[in-house]
């Protein structure tokens, strides 16, 4: 688990020592105020990941990136240990192994909302197309996003969490990344040490090659990157 912080504004006052440690505890002390976390828990069967992103400074209210387990019980654990409540679910494409426990997620919290891409929400709804009936017969559809990113223009706002989507076409055509404080979620566009799969039906190099300017655009502004799959790690 990580953390990142949001500053808060404290009434002014004075030190004995003068401006300059006024300036220093003010600094230090505004960068505790509240935390953001990133939990990340291993789906199953495959060993794809999902994201738990709170700050308990806020409430419990949660957002919740590609629940792919079959079974959500390791995740439902993790949510009820910290008292979580799934306001959002956000998937970054639409492969079975990102979406797997939207379902049930769905019937355990009537009032989470499924945030995608249009193209995302409609592959979902189709097993074929999310690619579940070919890993395990008779596969399963998931029902339409209740957002679709476009209808955001592309940002969300959470607690005062700015939340910024890219789409990002190179592993499929559904896809999207988004940051939010220092975390950057990449899907299936970024893993570390693995190479990016474009052959399946909408992936492209082409549009792969775009991403990855757009990912170095992005260097040196100190982001940790959650992948699709593996360890999280910096830009």
């Amino acid at each position: 688990m990580t953390e990142v912080t949001r500053d808060r504004y404290l009434s002014p006052w004075v030190h004995p020592l003068g401006d300059w440690y006024q300036s220093l505890v003010t600094l230090l002390v505004t960068k505790k105020v509240v935390m953001l976390q990133v939990k990340l828990i291993k789906n199953y069967p495959i060993d794809s990941n999902c994201y738990v992103i709170y700050d308990k400074a806020i409430g419990d209210d949660c957002i919740i990136v590609d629940p792919g387990s079959e079974d959500n019980s390791l995740l439902f654990e993790f949510l009820k240990s910290e008292s979580l409540n799934p306001q959002y679910i956000i998937l970054t494409h639409e492969h079975f192994d990102h979406c797997w426990g939207v379902n049930q997620l769905r019937r355990d919290f009537p009032t989470v909302k499924l945030v995608c891409t249009s193209s995302c929400s409609a592959a979902i709804q189709n097993r074929k197309k999310n690619y579940s009936v070919f890993y395990q017969e008779p596969g399963f559809d998931v029902e339409a996003a209740d957002i679709e990113l476009e209808s955001l223009g592309w940002l969300l706002d959470w607690y005062g969490y700015k939340l910024a989507f890219y789409p990002v076409q190179g592993h499929t055509v559904s896809g999207v990344m988004f940051t939010i404080a220092n975390y950057i979620f990449t899907g299936d566009e970024l893993i570390k040490g693995i190479k990016t799969v474009t052959k399946l039906k909408t992936g492209s190099k082409e549009k792969l090659a775009e991403s990855m300017e757009l990912l170095e655009s992005m260097k040196g502004r100190n982001l940790t990157v959650c992948a699709g799959h593996g360890e999280m790690f910096p830009l």
